[in-house]
């Protein structure tokens, strides 16, 4: 079956280098292209996403051999077909969403196909070593936090600096946002560390 939202997909790939599925749920949204399609929130954004992977493999197929479309860890771009790139033969994840019977998954399996991701998710994160207590004061004091501070003040403060230093934003820092975001994990390792 031919998905409806292929060509507006693929007019919004063509505006802007690099997508994610939540941006381009959220653009087609604001569109009016996609609306609510299931009464149940989690299934509602699991059809939502199916629908949107689903377009994004079909269109993945048809722009082959000229063009590549990559869609890997949340990250989708178009660029001109190298010499030897084609759509790899093994891609489970691509037989998924390809399979329309898969758009009418079960709550209970919905909720089984979270857990699993979450946890090899939680699987795939390099755990961070903690902090001495030397290099973990100085950070706290340079991210304006106290010795007393909770995880919960810790991320707080990450997300106002991230709301700064985003390379998305004005004020926008590529190196400085890294930065950030490896004492954060860092910072959160330390506190969990010290919570146990």
């Amino acid at each position: 079956m031919l998905n409806p939202l292929i060509d507006e997909i693929f007019e919004l790939i063509l505006t802007q280098d690099t997508w994610m599925v939540h941006t381009l749920a959220l653009k087609l949204q604001q569109q009016g292209s996609i609306g609510t399609l299931d009464a149940q929130p989690e299934r509602d954004l699991f059809k939502r996403n199916f629908l949107i992977m689903n377009a994004l493999y079909q269109l993945q197929q048809q722009l082959q051999p000229a063009q590549h479309l990559a869609i890997a860890s949340l990250r989708i771009t178009l660029t001109d077909a190298a010499p030897h790139s084609s759509v790899q033969h093994l891609d489970p994840l691509r037989d998924y969403y390809l399979d329309w019977q898969n758009y009418e998954t079960s709550s209970d399996e919905i909720k089984g196909l979270l857990n699993d991701f979450w946890q090899r998710f939680a699987g795939d994160k390099k755990p961070q070593q903690a902090l001495d207590s030397k290099t973990h004061n100085k950070l706290l004091q340079r991210w304006q936090l106290t010795k007393q501070c909770s995880l919960k003040d810790i991320q707080k403060r990450w997300r106002q600096l991230a709301m700064q230093y985003h390379p998305d934003k004005e004020t926008g820092d590529t190196e400085k946002f890294k930065e950030l975001k490896n004492e954060y994990e860092q910072l959160k390792a330390s506190c969990s560390t010290v919570d146990n």
